[in-house]
């Protein structure tokens, strides 16, 4: 048994270091067996990592051309931009200097009119002026006007028939009735027989008229239809008749009209003549036929 034991003893060493062995190779394997899975995990990263980074790489590559594509992009529309606001540069410019003129143009105009108002104005107190000399002129029995000076003969140094009547009727026109009278009556005076003395007066006549001075008014019609038939006859003929009217003289009225009508029968005034006939009751009234 001792022997057994002491065998026992001597052999277990050998036994342990042989199982050691045994497991360290086994550790060696696992560990080399760890070291290859290691590897593969690396290179399977490794492969892994390049597929990424070749990803990543078209990626950038892809981003690259859209940035290249953008600027490119961004270039032609600037161009545009800049081409159409060059283009547009100069009709902007022309549509304001044309605005500009156009508020010149109306300032102009509001200029105008204000100048027009202010002279409206000064009519209306020139016709104030000659409202006020008629009614003077239809106060007074006496001509508007005197005749001139009897000591004066013929008419003044260097003045003709043309000129006189130029401004005698220059003045009648430019509502200066009282020196266009006694001019009117200067012409008659010095120049009878010329073709301008029924016009001249005519207007002295319808001066009269107007200023409701009416028996003056007739006396110069009277005038004027003594003289040779001319063209101021049919007038003073139908303007004497009115005259007549007016100043309640109806029965001479009523046959300088008869006269009238049977001379000129055709003439513009016709029609106002047979109104004045029948309002003196010297021509019947029309009727209105019964429907």
């Amino acid at each position: 048994m001792k022997r057994l034991f002491l065998i026992g003893l001597v052999l277990a060493p050998a036994l342990m270091v042989g199982q050691k062995k045994e497991e360290l190779q086994s550790i060696q394997r696992d560990v080399a067996q760890l070291q290859e899975q290691v590897k593969e995990l690396q290179r399977s990263q490794d492969a892994k990592m390049t597929a990424l980074q070749g990803m990543l790489q078209q990626a950038v590559d892809a981003s690259n051309k859209v940035a290249s594509g953008l600027t490119a992009m961004e270039r032609e529309v600037s161009t545009k931009l800049n081409d159409q606001q060059s283009k547009l540069v100069t009709p902007m410019a022309t549509l304001g200097t044309k605005v500009d003129q156009m508020s010149d143009d109306f300032r102009s105009v509001a200029t105008n009119v204000s100048d027009l108002v202010r002279r409206m104005g000064a009519l209306d107190s020139k016709l104030a002026d000659i409202s006020s000399a008629i009614r003077t002129l239809s106060a007074s029995q006496a001509p508007a006007v005197p005749p001139p000076a009897a000591n004066q003969s013929g008419p003044p140094p260097g003045m003709s028939a043309e000129t006189m009547w130029q401004n005698a009727f220059r003045d009648y026109s430019g509502g200066k009735q009282e020196i266009a009278m006694a001019e009117f009556m200067d012409y008659i005076k010095n120049f009878p027989d010329t073709e301008n003395a029924p016009n001249a007066e005519w207007y002295i006549g319808y001066m009269y008229f107007n200023a409701s001075q009416y028996d003056d008014a007739v006396k110069a019609f009277d005038t004027v239809l003594k003289m040779p038939e001319n063209p101021k006859t049919p007038e003073a003929l139908y303007y004497k008749g009115v005259s007549l009217m007016k100043g309640e003289r109806r029965t001479e009225a009523g046959t300088t009209f008869r006269e009238f009508l049977k001379r000129y029968p055709s003439n513009q005034h016709v029609a106002n003549v047979h109104q004045y006939l029948r309002t003196l009751g010297l021509e019947p009234r029309a009727t209105s036929k019964k429907r």
